[in-house]
Formats: structure tokens, C-alpha cells, sequence
């Protein structure tokens, strides 16, 4: 799991100043807008992007919710304000609609762009997504910030304990050690929690794929068939040896599951380019 930009991660500032950090990678003529979780990075995604990228044109953007000393993390009320730094990254990229696929809070931010802009939205893709029910890591306390505590509640996000690298326990440590960040990443959260969508799941009408970690203990599988039983297009696929972080953890076979689900739109753009 890494938390940091690779090279290549483009930058761009809109006319309102907004700055927006993506990666755009692919020659496939299907967009695809990836949406990381609370602690992740469009890096989450390389994987996956690496394998599909001759079918499809990945654009996998930074939610503004990183640590930086350039960023504020001061004003955050709702989740509306994470769902309307999308509208700018569709409407800068010229996106008029895109597949749409999110892990856990970017499930959450990918779901309501739908719910909001259903227009713009081809096919929806949710793992291991906010919006019904999340544990909290520190189960409601507030235990002494260390490295020790870091790592044991990093090692519930994943199956295989290998991918809690020191690395990442130092760049999460760095992060929690800021009062000002915590504190934001606590209203996230709390937002995160507050924005309950059971009753709005009916809405959804396009093809959607919930693509979930049989070994997830954060959102575990009895939420996936949540999502499934009240999305009436929606089709659930368990990943075997996965926790709560499918594209990090079982990159290869999201990739696959991915790819069964969206290769007949592959197809559909080859039958419009052939001549009559």
C-alpha cells in the first residue's frame, strides 16, 4: 500500500484555484475514473491501470483529503465538498460521462456522484465501499499514538499482514502525528458515517459490479450483499485471500473481475469505429 505519488502523476489548477493530482494512463477508448479510500493515492490503482491499459483510459485522481503543508485541512463539512471535486475533474478532463469505480471512501464519493449526476455515470464500480456500515479501526477509543498501534490497526485493512510495510506505518504515523490532519481526517470520517444510504440504493439504474473482499473485516461481506440485494442492476464478486483493500491487495484478479464486467463496452467501441 503506498500513500505517496509515483512519477508520472500529472498536476493540474482549475480557473477557481482548485488543484487536482491524477494520473491518466491507458489507450483504451473507455474512461474509467478510479477514486481511492481515506489513506490511499491514485498510486493504488498502478497495478491494475498496468494490465488494462489497452483497453481503457484510467484516470485515477487524488481526493482532496492528502497530507501536505500546502493543503488545508480545516474546512470540511460534508461529503458533498469531495463529491463536487469529481464534478471538476470530469469537467476539466471534458468527460462528459465514465465508468466510475471507487474503494472504500471512494466507493462512498463514486456512489454519490451517481446518485447526483446519473447522467455522467456509464457503469458503477463499488469494493469494499462506505455508505452502510464501516467499523472503526480503534473501535470508539482513543488509544496513545504509536508505531505499534499503527501497524495492529493496519493489519485489519489486509488479509496478508506483508503488505504493512514500515514504510507505510512511518508515512501514517507522520500523518496522525499532525493534530491539525487528524482532526481533519476525523471529520471525514465522521461524514463518512453520518451520510447513510440504504434507502437511496434503489436509485441506481446502470450496470453496476460490487467487487469485495471475502476476508473484509472493515466493511465485512454482509455489507457487499447489502449493496447487492438493494441495487436491482447490480452483480457481486467475491475476491478469496482479500480484506478491505481489493486493488491493493489482489490487484491482478480485480483487474480480471474488472475486465469481465466492462470488456462488452470494449467492443461496443470497436463496432462504432468499423466502416459501413
Amino acid at each position: 500500500m503506498s500513500i505517496s505519488f509515483a512519477p508520472g502523476c500529472e498536476q493540474l489548477t482549475t480557473a477557481d484555484g482548485t488543484r487536482l493530482s491524477f494520473y491518466d494512463v491507458g489507450s483504451g477508448q473507455v474512461p474509467i475514473v478510479l477514486l481511492h479510500g481515506l489513506f490511499g493515492s491514485p498510486s493504488n490503482w498502478q497495478t491494475i491501470m498496468r494490465d488494462l491499459g489497452d483497453h481503457y483510459r484510467f484516470l485515477a485522481l487524488q481526493l482532496p483529503i492528502e497530507f501536505g503543508e500546502d493543503r488545508r485541512h480545516t474546512a470540511f463539512e460534508s461529503l458533498d465538498q469531495l463529491t463536487d471535486h469529481v464534478v471538476r475533474f470530469y469537467d476539466e478532463m471534458g468527460l462528459d460521462s465514465a465508468v466510475l469505480c471507487g474503494n472504500s471512501l471512494g466507493g462512498q464519493v463514486a456512489l454519490d456522484f451517481y446518485l447526483r449526476h446519473p447522467e455522467r455515470v456509464e457503469r458503477l464500480v463499488l469494493s469494499g465501499s462506505a455508505g452502510l456500515f464501516e467499523r472503526s479501526l480503534s473501535g470508539g477509543q482513543h488509544p496513545r499514538l504509536c508505531r505499534r498501534f499503527i501497524r495492529e490497526q493496519a493489519c485489519e485493512i489486509f488479509y496478508d499482514e506483508t503488505h504493512v510495510s514500515e514504510e507505510l506505518v512511518d508515512d501514517v504515523y507522520a500523518m496522525l502525528s499532525d493534530r491539525v490532519y487528524r482532526r481533519f481526517l476525523l471529520k471525514v470520517a465522521k461524514a463518512t458515517r453520518n451520510r447513510y444510504m440504504l434507502e437511496e440504493l434503489a436509485k441506481v439504474k446502470v450496470p453496476t459490479l460490487i467487487v469485495w473482499g471475502r476476508d473484509d473485516s472493515i466493511t465485512p461481506p454482509f455489507v457487499a450483499e447489502q449493496f447487492c440485494d438493494h441495487i436491482s442492476s447490480a452483480e457481486l464478486v467475491y475476491i478469496d485471500r482479500c480484506g478491505h483493500a481489493p486493488p491493493i491487495e489482489q490487484p491482478d484478479e480485480f483487474a480480471r473481475v474488472l475486465h469481465d464486467f466492462l470488456g462488452d463496452m470494449t467492443s461496443e467501441v470497436c463496432l462504432a469505429k468499423k466502416p459501413r
